[in-house]
């Protein structure tokens, strides 16, 4: 995944004042880049407003001049925090009216129908149900790592979840039935 021109130069003056070197940066985001823009496309159901939230994630993570020191994987859930912040933030502004959608060839309709009935399905869930399940499902983060990341305590973690796979669960089951 390659960083578009004008966030390349922003990063680049970023990491030039940060604490993080250029190959430590460039590690960071060989490993991140991936799984936090997916996070955010979930999380936003819009990969222009991820693609921008993925390069303001990493800005700001370099912005804020953390301790050298800092283990790797605290700097991917730093991140994820930063870009789970973000993301609530998107979701506070007002939305402009989406584009027209345009007829896809006949072979690719059908997967394109079932992408977005899957994405309608989980856009039916809370941004924070949303969160919760990729963090711990796709990412595969501890308890203890998603508290930190959404700035909930960590025991509180596994109740969220349940409730977050039960509706899931109810969402599903409905739109099964809804389809037969």
């Amino acid at each position: 995944m390659e960083l578009v021109r004008p966030a390349i130069t922003a990063i680049s003056k970023a990491v030039e004042r940060s604490a993080v070197t250029e190959n430590e940066f460039m590690l960071l985001y060989e490993h991140t880049a991936r799984p936090l823009r997916a996070y955010l496309y979930r999380l936003l159901n819009d990969v222009s407003r991820a693609d921008d939230l993925l390069q303001e994630a990493y800005l700001r993570f370099l912005q804020a001049r953390l301790p050298a020191e800092m283990s790797a994987e605290h700097r991917k859930n730093y991140l994820f925090r930063i870009a789970t912040n973000l993301a609530h933030d998107e979701a506070a502004t007002p939305k402009s009216a989406p584009l027209a959608d345009y007829p896809a060839p006949s072979n690719v309709a059908e997967e394109i129908r079932e992408q977005n009935d899957c994405a309608r399905r989980l856009q039916q869930l809370t941004q924070r149900q949303r969160e919760l399940l990729w963090l711990a499902y796709v990412e595969e983060f501890s308890h203890k790592e998603i508290a930190e990341m959404l700035g909930v305590k960590a025991p509180s973690i596994r109740p969220m979840l349940a409730r977050a796979r039960q509706c899931l669960s109810e969402i599903l089951r409905k739109g099964a039935l809804n389809s037969k």
